[in-house]
């Protein structure tokens, strides 16, 4: 099993600037997600216009724009995932002053993050995304709500996707942070342990 090495002055450079990186394509998604969220319900209340009920399409493209959003959410979460093996990595071989600063902060105080801040983004845009047919009921009191085993199929996509953006977002789940801390402190380990045996 090949140990940890320590990053060089370039190799540092090259990290942060991949962390700055995952960081822009992580809010590039979140916009993203808000002009898909934008244009697919412009589409769904001109065709609304048109109609006087609440018809299986419409239960159905809300349901696969919840769907679409989940998938954009669970991208940025990757991306999350990659940046934390780039920060606990400067971390753990203390090439960064400040992911160390970092961590002893997270650990001692409560704060809003960019993660929080876009599930919380996340969260507003698939709550309008399943409950639109009951946005259009209150937008339009004429349309008559037929159909009601759309209505269960939206609320039971609707309560999946709050129940994983927020636990995965806001509760932490899936993140692994402290496991991949934990697998490069056990590759640092070996390098040490290999230099103490390497000596006379």
């Amino acid at each position: 099993m090949k140990s940890l090495k320590r990053p060089n002055k370039k190799d540092t450079e090259k990290l942060h600037a991949e962390v700055n990186q995952i960081l822009n394509q992580r809010i590039v998604l979140t916009t993203f997600a808000i002009a898909v969220f934008g244009a697919a319900i412009t589409l769904l209340l001109s065709r609304q216009e048109s109609s006087n009920e609440i018809d299986n399409f419409t239960y159905m493209a809300s349901a696969l724009l919840t769907v679409v959003l989940f998938a954009l959410f669970l991208l940025n979460h990757f991306l999350t995932r990659q940046m934390r093996i780039i920060t606990t990595y400067l971390d753990v071989t203390e090439s960064s002053d400040w992911e160390k600063d970092w961590v002893t902060y997270k650990d001692k105080y409560r704060y809003m993050g960019y993660t929080k801040s876009m599930s919380i983004i996340f969260l507003v845009l698939g709550i309008m995304s399943f409950g639109f047919p009951v946005l259009l009921l209150a937008a339009y009191p004429t349309i008559k709500l037929e159909h009601r085993a759309g209505v269960l199929f939206c609320a039971l996509i609707g309560t999946l996707y709050i129940l994983f953006v927020w636990g995965m977002g806001m509760a932490g789940w899936f993140t692994d942070e402290d496991n991949i801390r934990l697998r490069w402190k056990e590759l640092k380990e070996l390098k040490e342990l290999k230099q103490n045996n390497g000596k006379p």
